[in-house]
Parts: structure tokens; C-alpha cells; sequence
């Protein structure tokens, strides 16, 4: 990986703890920075104490979903690189995405592989 993406910062917004826990221990070993969040309003919050290069973001999770947690950070944060994770692809949910400027999307199930690929490309200038 070039020096240029490594000790880049990341934060996981992403309720299913397994997947959390995985992504994060692969996105650490390709030398990112990472952060997590459980739920959307936490997400809010670790984006502004941390101001992440990159969020990935599920879009089904419980009381806050992914688009309103989108639309609550691009309220403030037109700058972070938007990466959605989902198992559901929803031509409205993607549609109402992209209008919130989402640079790629990453359908579950992925390899390790497929995520540091596409959040290379993602961070790239």
C-alpha cells in the first residue's frame, strides 16, 4: 500500500458487531487508522471528534438508518469520502444516495479483499 493511504483515518458505522470487529481488524493490518461506531447517532458524533478521510456506512441499521445518518453528516461534512455497505440494494435507498454524493457501494457479503480494494480506490486523489 503507498504511503500516501496508509495512517489514512476511517470510521466504521456498522450495528452487526461480527462485521464490525472483522473490518476493522482488516482495515488496521492495511495500516488505516480506524474508528467504529455501533449505530448511526454515534457515528454523528466519532465524525466530528475525529473527521475521518472515509466513512463506511451500513445502511440497515436499527433507529437511525444508514441515508439518515448520510444526511445528518452531509449537513456539516461535504469533504468526508462516503463508502455504503449493504446487503440490500434498493434502487430508491441507492438513488437517495447518491444523491447525498456516496463515492462507491460494497455489497454484503464481501472478501477482505474486494473492501481494501474499493476504499484504495475511494481514497484515491
Amino acid at each position: 500500500m503507498s504511503a500516501e493511504l496508509t495512517n489514512r483515518k476511517i470510521l466504521i458505522i456498522e450495528d452487526d458487531p461480527d462485521l464490525l470487529a472483522l473490518i476493522r481488524h482488516v482495515l488496521q493490518r492495511e495500516g488505516y487508522q480506524v474508528f467504529i461506531a455501533s449505530n448511526g447517532a454515534d457515528g454523528i458524533l466519532v465524525n466530528e471528534r475525529q473527521d475521518p478521510d472515509l466513512i463506511l456506512l451500513d445502511l440497515r441499521m436499527p433507529e437511525m438508518d444508514g441515508i439518515e445518518t448520510l444526511r445528518n453528516i452531509r449537513e456539516y461534512d461535504g469533504r468526508v469520502v462516503m463508502v455504503i455497505l449493504t446487503g440490500y440494494g434498493c434502487p430508491d435507498t441507492i438513488r437517495e444516495a447518491a444523491d447525498l454524493d456516496v463515492s462507491e457501494y460494497l455489497s454484503k457479503p464481501f472478501e477482505n479483499s474486494d473492501l481494501v480494494e474499493v476504499i484504495g480506490k475511494a481514497l484515491m486523489p
